[in-house]
């Protein structure tokens, strides 16, 4: 499976690398508030953009083949590094200690409890914002450029599209995720 997924990114289908960013978008904002406490939640969405996009360069380069085993540890220690240097740069600027390696716990094991959860949520999740989704956070289209797309009446609207559907998304995973915990 995961061969299958390298490839499929390697030759443009970039829906498989939208999936694989809102599975873990959820573990790795809730691992890096765990033990990077503080942060600013949007630096922490940054740094997930950041690391999914350094992943999908590693593999459009070459350097991230189907030989990879685990993908999910590999863009998560990539992200751990980033959140790393993010946290080192804030104290060059006279905030907090620094950070090292190994001074976090490593997420290297994979939560299959969020994965399966995200998962079936992606399945029932409407076109329209699978589309809004894909577009914004993979495509980088402004809100304008969606809503023209779309054939939204303006940015405004496909902004609170977008804000509902990944408020949705949240608060189903955390159902999901959480009600086992209870």
């Amino acid at each position: 499976m995961e061969k299958n997924i390298i490839n499929k990114i390697n030759s443009g289908d970039l829906a498989e690398l939208d999936k694989i960013y809102l599975a873990l978008k959820p573990k790795f904002i809730k691992y890096a508030e765990t033990k990077f406490n503080p942060i600013e939640y949007e630096a922490l969405e940054d740094i997930f953009q950041d690391t999914i996009i350094d992943f999908y360069q590693n593999i459009r380069k070459g350097v991230v083949t189907e030989d990879l085993v685990n993908i999910t540890g590999y863009i998560l220690k990539i992200g751990k590094n980033k959140l790393i240097n993010y946290k080192n740069e804030q104290k060059k600027l006279g905030k907090k200690t620094e950070f090292k390696a190994e001074d976090v716990i490593s997420i290297d094991e994979y939560d299959a409890k969020i994965d399966k959860a995200v998962r079936f949520i992606l399945n029932k999740m409407s076109e329209g914002c699978k589309n809004i989704l894909n577009l914004y956070y993979f495509q980088k289209k402004s809100m304008n450029e969606i809503a023209l797309e779309l054939g939204y009446k303006n940015s405004d609207v496909v902004k609170s599209q977008k804000n509902r559907c990944i408020s949705s998304i949240s608060s189903k995973v955390n159902k999901i995720y959480f009600q086992d915990e209870e």
